[in-house]
């Protein structure tokens, strides 16, 4: 495996970041990556992570010395690594998957800036949504649950970070609440959702969205 690591501002001269990217990627292949079963469903937690590591579609982007206290600080970062993710990613043709993912890890995050990574993600996902993409936050007390089993909290990880990765055709399971989000969706992959070989809770993720939310998004 080729790793693409990116550490700011300078890597720890304690052996930290060997330490810290042990942690995530035992995370990603041993958690992530497996199949579970408190997800309600059969395949790994997350279906990206094993084609993606195995074609080192991953990259890894750590800041040491951000608590993630400041949640001006977060948006500014955050925001800035969406940009670059997306210029240097090309997204996926119609309908279709890109591996390519971004983990940006904040090993320094304390508590505090754990609750400040969950108040802050619903503008955070704004951003990236309105820009084609996906963003989820993890961190160890995470309590954001599995769509399809809500009492198993799947955003738990060893360290603060963020995912991001190009939209994809079953992301109705996570944009069918908000309107805004849901039509950038449905502008993109309608046909798929609408197809009866879809995963039926993505077809009826879409289906309820589509009447609440309106039509005019296809």
């Amino acid at each position: 495996m080729t790793l693409d690591i990116t550490v700011a501002p300078e890597p720890p001269r304690d052996g930290r970041l060997d330490r810290d990217l042990s942690a995530v990627l035992g995370w990603l292949r041993d958690d992530v990556g497996e199949p579970s079963e408190h997800i309600g469903r059969a395949g790994p937690v997350c279906p990206f992570v094993p084609g993606a590591l195995n074609a080192d579609a991953v990259r890894f982007s750590f800041h040491y010395g951000v608590d993630a206290c400041d949640v001006d600080e977060l948006r500014r970062l955050v925001s800035s690594e969406l940009r670059v993710f997306q210029r240097t990613t090309a997204p996926p043709k119609k309908s279709g998957i890109s591996l390519h993912s971004l983990l940006v890890v904040l090993p320094d995050a304390t508590e505090e800036g754990w609750r400040r990574i969950d108040e802050s993600y619903g503008t955070l996902k704004d951003l990236a949504v309105g820009a084609g993409l996906m963003i989820g936050q993890f961190h160890p007390a995470c309590a954001e649950p599995s769509v399809r089993n809500p009492s198993f909290p799947v955003s738990r990880s060893p360290r603060a970070l963020y995912a991001i990765r190009h939209m994809a055709p079953h992301d109705a399971l996570f944009l069918h609440v908000e309107q805004r989000w849901f039509r950038t969706y449905a502008a993109r992959f309608a046909s798929h959702a609408r197809q009866p070989r879809t995963d039926p809770l993505v077809h009826e993720l879409y289906r309820s969205a589509r009447e609440r939310h309106g039509r005019r998004q296809e």
